[in-house]
């Protein structure tokens, strides 16, 4: 149908808009970045997750509009555009007190989610297969309902501490429904082609934030030799997730793509937890206990994610062994893990290793991957 997405390559105000989102999330990573007594508070950590979780649940939903019925015209331009200030705004006000941000965070959230439900309602105009209004009206149904509760929790009817609650349960509520809609989301499948190359576009756009973090240790007067296995780390991961996406997944399955949806939330704050926990790590602000924790969990998200994603998107072996794919990860996860334990004190030792680690592992995902597409194709 003519109104549908014909192509699987990603537009210019696409990428243009993916930029803004990864500069907004590069900005909830400083919150990580505020340590009191060798320590990041815990709710520091919390307040991180759900604002990564917030912006990533109305990037996914502008993300499945576009892919499922994108319209390249001008309204389409205008409508993208406005969300993309909305997002610089939104950024720009984010700050360590989460409370302070109670009217412009769920206020500008609700308003970005209430932008693309009217974007969803535009295209059924255009649409006539039973199907796909369904998915439309659907997906628009959410969205309005999660705005709605979002712009009731400014006002202050209750204590913060309960609006914020209920403002969170709207953005679960947001990214569990469509579950529910899997009968309808597969009968009308995401072009998954474009659905995989967006989705590790925007995560190669946070491997470049990653990047800028390990320019932070960087010192031309002063250099420090540590900043090269933070590079190297860095280098492995990238290795892994660009492994899995070009050899292990089959980018032309018929599917409805909710699982590399979720997956992807994992990944993304698996990738940028670790990159700020090793910067502060090297500047000697973040005590070896916690440093050792918050990578372990930032490792078993991202080398646990890109091993679901493998498991569920690749190759029937590799589907079949799923439960092989993530023991590894979680052990290669906790493994690192035990290794910054027993090394705290000696800063050099610990990188150099983690280092050699990942570069093994990164080595082993892209001889895996390269013998599952071996036997798929024999």
């Amino acid at each position: 149908m003519r109104e549908l997405r014909q192509h699987s390559e990603v537009s210019n105000i696409e990428l243009f808009y993916d930029l803004i989102f990864a500069y907004a999330i590069s900005r909830i990573t400083t919150v990580l970045h505020l340590v009191h007594h060798d320590t990041i508070p815990a709710l520091y950590l919390v307040e991180f997750a759900v604002m990564v979780f917030m912006f990533w649940t109305v990037w996914t939903y502008q993300t499945v509009l576009v892919n499922r019925f994108f319209q390249e015209n001008i309204q389409h331009s205008v409508f993208m555009l406005f969300d993309m200030f909305i997002v610089i705004v939104l950024s720009q006000s984010l700050t360590p007190n989460f409370a302070s941000t109670q009217i412009t965070f769920p206020g500008a959230t609700s308003l970005l989610l209430f932008s693309i439900a009217v974007q969803y309602l535009i295209r059924s105009r255009h649409l006539t297969d039973p199907r796909q209004l369904k998915v439309a009206y659907g997906l628009a149904r959410i969205l309005i309902i999660t705005s709605v509760i979002g712009a009731i929790t400014i006002i202050p009817w209750a204590p913060y501490s309960v609006r914020e609650v209920v403002y969170i349960l709207s953005m679960i509520y947001a990214n569990i429904a469509p579950i529910f809609m899997k009968d309808r989301l597969t009968a009308f499948p995401a072009m998954f082609e474009h659905l995989t190359e967006r989705y590790s576009l925007f995560t190669l756009l946070l491997f470049g934030e990653a990047i800028i973090a390990v320019t932070e240790v960087v010192n031309v007067h002063h250099f420090d030799w540590l900043s090269i296995p933070f590079f190297l780390i860095i280098v492995s991961l990238f290795w892994v997730y660009f492994t899995i996406y070009q050899q292990g997944i089959d980018r032309h399955k018929r599917t409805a793509g909710i699982a590399l949806i979720n997956i992807h939330y994992f990944v993304f704050v698996g990738l940028d937890l670790i990159a700020a926990v090793v910067t502060l790590y090297l500047k000697h602000e973040l005590i070896g206990w916690q440093f050792a924790l918050l990578m372990t969990i930032g490792l078993w998200f991202f080398l646990g994610g890109s091993a679901m994603m493998l498991a569920t998107y690749g190759s029937h072996r590799a589907n079949e062994h799923w439960r092989l794919l993530f023991g590894n990860a979680t052990c290669a996860a906790m493994v690192a893990g035990a290794v910054i334990w027993v090394c705290r004190d000696w800063q050099d030792i610990v990188m150099v290793l983690i280092a050699l680690f990942l570069l093994g592992i990164a080595w082993w995902w892209n001889r895996e991957v390269s013998r599952l597409s071996t036997n798929t194709a024999e």
